[in-house]
């Protein structure tokens, strides 16, 4: 009886381009797949050519999705959006043309309502609400010149 945690490479190969086909995945992911399914190291890299050399994945299309994806539905800020690509494994030259492609008045206007929405439920002194402010700011990964201007238009007495 086949042991059904352990696929063979040319199965775990049409796996992988019939999950690729639907979802955008990053060479790092399908590393992550294959150790799952048992694949052995040595088959990994000729899977990754494999899915590249059929464009299954592309870092260039993950890289952008990624971003997209990332500042339209989670409203990450570019900084924590590029740290998390180089985790990924993502080239650094992928990652700034990713970002290169965001709107800088769509990004701003963004920051500008995560912080206002931020700021209604802060409670504390003018002073506290800012540094509180900040610290999200920070942690959504917003850059400190876009936040420093937004912070100023929200509380500018501070």
């Amino acid at each position: 009886m086949k042991d059904k945690s352990k696929i063979s490479p040319a199965e775990a190969l049409s796996k992988l381009q019939k999950i690729c086909s639907t979802q955008e995945k990053c060479p790092a992911e399908v590393v992550l797949l294959l150790n799952r399914w048992g694949i052995d190291r040595n088959h990994h890299s000729g899977i990754i050519d494999h899915l590249k050399l059929e464009n299954f994945i592309n870092e260039h299309r993950y890289a952008g999705a990624f971003v997209k994806d990332k500042i339209h539905f989670d409203h990450w800020g570019t900084i924590k959006i590029s740290y998390l690509l180089k985790q990924k494994g993502i080239p650094a030259g992928v990652i700034k043309e990713a970002l290169g492609g965001i709107d800088p008045d769509v990004y701003k206007e963004m920051i500008r309502k995560e912080m206002e929405r931020k700021r209604k439920t802060l409670k504390g002194t003018q002073y506290e609400k800012w540094a509180k402010l900040a610290r999200y700011g920070a942690s959504r990964g917003y850059e400190m010149e876009y936040m420093q201007d937004i912070l100023d238009e929200i509380d500018p007495d501070v």
